[in-house]
């Protein structure tokens, strides 16, 4: 190698910075073909295909570039063979070849540490690797699917098959040698296709549900979930490209292949998992990376295009969607041309953040973009924004101009008066596109103002009419010709149309009418508030965004764009101005575009709108319960396809274990990372040595005999399915943004109302949600709960059941404690359910049973442990409560809990009947009371006989003595009466006998003589009519009918649906809510054809079913099979009558002809024999 140095030159402005290459002929002369750059960038490694060479070079911080090493095709060849006597038992490893390692696609990388990466064969989806010492010419062998350097001098490997999962790699130094060792391994989910960062980010795309494809990300090195982003139905993992993470990780760019063989760029925001912009390329991807740093960050996209074959480049600002392409003059033209005709020839161009590296055939010039001229002035440049959506981004701007207004008036006295002197003249304000004039005129105490716009060929249009008290505070011309209005109140916005006709328009207005104490104030207050609603935007959202626009008129509102950044905003907005039609009509809008998105396959789009949707569900249902918003919704989101292609979401012959409405791998079980366990690599190898048996039949047969038997008693019959999902987002999900003031309050979301009314559970999709909530975790929480409550209800029990002389004091002072410890878990939840809803609470008898049921034994217990024994009667109700408490739990459980909810609803809905029947009886018993009870006074001590009857002293039964003669003693014996004698001499027993009466006792009425009391005996037959025989007769029949009514799986639904709510809002940690595996933003679910046939045909209006359900369910086919059948059995009567017919018509025609011929023919006979007589008389006569 020479060591004279030389300059790779590159035309620009001289005041660059370059960096230099140490050696004019790196490759020998030879052309350089790619170059790989360290993760610390210190090192530049080149390859050489024509001279089988890699070059290591040294970039210092100076900027100059010096030779280190190099490694050619022998030196490769010796490393291998020495690796290969190192571990020649290995049958892998002697097969191993490098012989295309210096080709460009085999050429990895390089690590901090000068170690090069060379790629060999692929192997079952997987690559053998060489890290290869570029100084000690050492060589490593590693197996993986892909592999990185990281910027913390570790290497990651990511293997796929058969075992899915990461090694992390540290190096070590001995003997000074540099050798890898795994330090850490990391189990990963099953995946399609995965990228690794220079940073430790990990991206996998992954399947969900057989259908949709999403990509996770997560950091290697702290092991935590970054963020989901979801992918359109018409995106497959074999089509995305590349994927771009910026410099600062706040952005993630994708590349992909639609079907019209465009190149499709989203731009993710890592915060929020939002597309902040998309671009469609006609041309085919060459390069595609970040370039810039800072604000002056850029998305570079080149490729050749589909048609014309030229290759263009732009720069996408991410944030406003603008390209920068112009026809002559580009902006690193003299790097990357905008449009030529042969790339080839140029050389290989990268842009990596803040360098740009050209290959020069045979050296590299490199240069930082920020010192490139071009590059400043384009920054420089003013952008040009073009609709409303770019100019809700363009924050930088109007946020500067925002804060050096407010800097200005918070230097004035807050008392200071606020006067504005504005010219006779009207007031221009010069742009590119137009000219702005504004025309002040003073009427009264107001300024008005008209807004004008003129453009070059002196055409003028009026904008805008304003009457301001104070007038316009500011003004400014924004970068891309619209203007911005500041007054007292109001941040207004206008800008002008050149495409079409020629017309200016309000693009956005803020409004803040909270008043202050002096307009000073005022203004400053709208500043101030306008600022901290952006950067709210940027902490909820990852991207700065303009608050959400007041407009005065609904219909601007009609914009998908902007639907999808303010939707529950401009909700809320309509909500508060009570615009009922405007709701309605912007919800059909938005129902319409969002079907319309997916059946499209966009479904991140229609996500997002939906989602807006089910954001203000709850609001909209407690602002117009009548519209019934949420049955709205779940109807236009019921039976929806998991897919826009029919073989991904229909499957003929599934023999899946999945059963109806099971939720089927919707998103991923875990989102955080756990390293490799003892019992992962146990499962491994038991893996690898039954792979291993499966060679020797024989054996395997033998190992596999019980799995064979057992599986044999489970059959599984493949049936027909279709893969149906449920948007859930906002539905079913919290906000992600929490604090622990949750844990006294919470607010419901959609889900969590749904048990407010019963129809809602006839949807497939709530059926679908309710059993993947139950399944995901309801069950466990559940049994956790009861688990709660049976130690709280044993603790009782026994302190309660058990004598005080077989049980220590120690032992029952410990139940006790236990008791209370446990009972006040459960009543504080009941606390919290008070103070979540409190009057649905105290309207709901079971939540008054609930409090009694935890609160009596507290209450015993708390007596007892204060040395006094609490009241039988105390223990005996806290002992059944909570019995019987104990019974409920079983409600959730699917054996009883249909006759739980049979139980429940009927009594809900013969509770009115029931209240009747109340009446009815305390209307008899205080009757009865005022008839039969004494009006004399008594004592059940002294016996005394009156000729009342109501005295109890003549009720009671008086017993004669018998002689053995039958002689009756004048002498007898009465039973001494008591508070049962006459149970109607208080109002309280008088209801209890009546009750008695009711089940068909009548013994408390037995002792009157009915025959001398006609009123008694005209009650009881009034009463045992109505009662006994129309009442109790009807409340049997009514029961009947309830149970018919109730015997459903909507009622058991229900009850499933307010334990899951009450498990969510009580039991449930606020980060626990926000668990992307249990409250999911897609849900997916299989359900069967046979009873998707079933479902459809019960379906009145089939028409507001999705097309391919009806196609599956095949009943457009069955109903023109059966108007065939139709049509074919009429046409075969018809046929059969014209035949009759015309049968008919023939023989009527022809009996008349028929007819008279016989009577010709007789005529003729006739007429023959009186000639044959006359003939004959003739010759008699001769």
């Amino acid at each position: 190698m020479s060591s004279s140095k030389s300059e790779g030159p590159l035309n620009d402005n001289q005041d660059q910075a370059k960096i230099l290459i140490d050696d004019p002929n790196p490759h020998g002369g030879k052309k350089i073909v790619k170059y790989v750059l360290s993760p610390n960038m210190h090192y530049i490694a080149t390859l050489s295909v024509e001279d089988e060479s890699i070059v290591v070079w040294t970039i210092t911080k100076e900027l100059v570039v010096k030779y280190d090493n190099s490694l050619n095709a022998n030196d490769l060849k010796i490393a291998l063979n020495k690796f290969k006597k190192t571990f020649k038992s290995s049958e892998s490893v002697s097969n191993l070849k490098f012989e295309d390692a210096f080709i460009s696609r085999n050429f990895i990388g390089i690590s901090n540490c000068k170690q090069v990466l060379l790629q060999s064969i692929n192997i079952y989806g997987e690559f053998y690797y060489a890290i290869i010492d570029i100084t000690t010419k050492l060589l490593q062998i590693l197996k993986g699917y892909t592999i990185a350097f990281l910027e913390n001098e570790d290497l990651v490997i990511v293997k796929k098959i058969p075992v899915y999962r990461a090694y992390i790699f540290s190096k070590s130094k001995s003997n000074g040698k540099h050798q890898w060792t795994c330090k850490n391994s990391i189990e990963l989910k099953k995946f399609d296709n995965s990228y690794l960062f220079q940073n430790g980010k990990l991206l996998l795309i992954l399947e969900m549900a057989c259908t949709n494809y999403v990509v996770m990300q997560w950091d290697l090195i702290t092991r935590k979930f970054d963020m989901q982003y979801i992918l359109n139905w018409n995106i497959e993992a074999t089509t995305i490209y590349l994927m771009k993470l910026n410099n600062d990780n706040t952005l993630l760019a994708v590349v992909v292949l639609d079907r019209s063989f465009r190149m499709v760029v989203y731009v993710y925001s890592t915060k929020s998992g939002f597309i902040v912009a998309t671009k469609i390329f006609d041309e085919r991807l060459h390069n595609f990376c970040f370039i810039g740093a800072g604000k002056e960050e850029r998305l570079f996209f080149s490729g050749s295009h589909n048609e014309t074959k030229n290759y263009n480049s732009y720069i996408l600002n991410p944030h406003t969607h603008t390209l920068d392409k112009p026809p002559e003059n580009h902006v690193l033209y003299d790097i990357y041309p905008v449009e030529y005709q042969n790339f080839k020839s140029i050389g290989f161009i990268n842009i990596i953040s803040d360098y740009i590296i050209k290959n020069e055939t045979t050296h590299l010039s490199i240069q930082r973009l920020s010192q490139y001229g071009k590059w400043k002035n384009y920054t420089e440049l003013k952008e040009h924004y073009y609709g409303n959506t770019y100019t809700y981004f363009n924050t930088k701007e109007i946020m500067r101009f925002m804060q050096t207004i407010l800097e200005k008036y918070e230097k004035y006295e807050s008392n200071q008066i606020l006067t504005q002197n504005y010219p006779n003249e009207p007031e221009l304000c010069h742009c590119e596109q137009c000219t702005w004039i504004i025309e002040y005129k003073k009427i009264n105490e107001n300024w008005r103002m008209q807004l004008k716009a003129q453009i070059e060929s002196g055409k003028k249009i009026d904008v805008a009419f304003l009457s301001l008290k104070y007038g316009i505070l500011e003004k400014e011309v924004l970068e891309n010709g619209d203007i911005i209005l500041i007054t007292t109140y109001c941040i207004l916005i206008y800008a002008i149309n050149l495409e079409g006709n020629f017309a200016g328009t309000m693009i956005y207005r803020f409004d803040y009418w909270k008043k202050g104490s002096t307009p000073i104030q005022d203004i400053i207050n709208l500043l101030t508030s306008f600022k901290n609603i952006i950067n709210l935007n940027f902490y909820n959202l990852g991207f700065e965004i303009l608050p959400f626009p007041t407009f005065q008129s609904y219909t601007k509102y009609k914009d998908l764009s902007l639907l999808k950044l303010y939707g529950t905003d401009i909700f809320h907005h309509l909500l508060r101005n009570n615009s009922k039609k405007a709701i309605d009509e912007l919800l059909v809008y938005c129902y319409e575009n969002s079907l319309l998105m997916f059946k499209n396959g966009d479904i991140y789009s229609f996500r997002l709108i939906i989602s807006q949707i089910a954001f203000v569900l709850a609001d909209l249902e407690q602002y117009n319960r009548t519209k019934r918003y949420t049955e709205q919704f779940l109807s236009k989101t019921n039976m929806l396809v998991g897919h826009i292609r029919t073989y991904y979401y229909h499957d003929e012959s599934d023999d899946s274990l999945y059963f109806n409405f099971q939720h089927c791998g919707t998103y991923i079980n875990s989102h955080y990372l756990f390293k490799t366990s003892f019992y992962n690599y146990i499962f491994c190898w038991i893996s690898e040595k039954w792979n291993l048996l499966k060679k020797y039949p024989r054996f395997y047969k033998i190992f596999a005999f019980p799995y064979l038997l057992y599986s044999s008693y489970f059959t599984i019959y493949p049936q027909e399915t279709v893969t149906l999902m449920f948007p859930l987002s906002n539905f079913a999900t919290y906000p992600n943004n929490y604090s622990y003031s949750e844990l006294l309050y919470i607010k419901d979301n959609s889900f969590t109302l749904l048990s407010d009314n019963l129809n809602y559970y006839k949807f497939w999709n709530v059926k679908a949600l309710i059993n993947f909530k139950w399944n995901t975790y309801g069950k466990f929480y559940y049994f956790i709960i009861w688990a709660i409550y049976s130690t709280f209800m044993g603790c009782f029990l026994i302190v309660v059941t058990i004598p005080e002389n077989e049980i220590s004091w120690i032992n029952q002072l410990i139940l006790l404690v236990a008791t209370i410890f446990f009972g006040f878990i459960h009543f504080i939840f009941e606390i919290r359910q008070l103070i979540h809803r409190p009057m649905a609470y105290i309207k709901s008898p079971w939540n008054w049973f609930d409090l009694a049921a935890i609160l009596c034994p507290i209450i015993t217990c708390l007596i007892w442990l204060n040395d006094i024994t609490p009241p039988i009667w105390l223990i005996t109700i806290s002992a059944f409560l909570l019995e019987f408490k104990f019974l409920l739990f079983f409600r959730a459980l699917e054996y009883f809990g249909k006759y739980f909810a049979i139980m429940i609803g009927v009594g809900q809905k013969v509770f009115s009947f029931l209240l009747v029947l109340g009446i009815m009886v305390l209307a008899f018993a205080h009757s009865l009371h005022l008839l039969l009870r004494p009006t004399s006074e008594f004592s059940y001590d002294t016996p005394s006989y009156t000729n009342y009857a109501n005295n109890p002293w003549n009720l009671v039964s008086t017993y004669k003595f018998i002689s053995s003669n039958g002689t009756v003693g004048e002498s007898s014996l009465i039973e001494t009466p008591d508070d049962n004698t006459n149970l109607f001499s208080l109002f309280s027993t008088s209801l209890l006998a009546v009750y008695f009466m009711l089940t068909g006792d009548t013994s408390s009425v037995s002792s009157w003589n009915l025959k001398n009391n006609w009123i008694l005996a005209f009650l009881l037959v009034i009463f045992s009519f109505f009662t006994t025989i129309y009442l109790l007769n009807l409340f049997i029949s009514l029961l009947g009918m309830a149970v018919e009514e109730t015997n459903n799986e909507e009622s058991f639904l229900q009850l499933k649906g307010e334990i899951l709510t009450e498990i969510e809002l009580f039991w449930m940690l606020p980060h626990q809510r926000r668990k992307k595996n249990w409250f999911p933003d897609i849900l997916y679910y299989k359900v069967s054809v046979n009873e998707l046939k079933k479902y459809v045909k019960s379906v009145e209006d089939k028409s507001s079913l999705p097309s391919e359900i009806l196609e599956i369910a095949k009943i457009e086919d069955t109903e023109k099979t059966l108007q065939n059948k139709i049509d074919e059995a009429l046409n075969k009567i018809t046929e059969t009558l014209t035949n009759k017919i015309n049968e008919a018509l023939t023989n009527k025609m022809n009996v008349p002809i028929d007819k008279q011929t016989n009577e010709n023919k007789d005529e003729q006979t006739d007429e023959n024999i009186d000639k044959n007589v006359d003939e004959s008389s003739k010759e008699t006569t001769g």
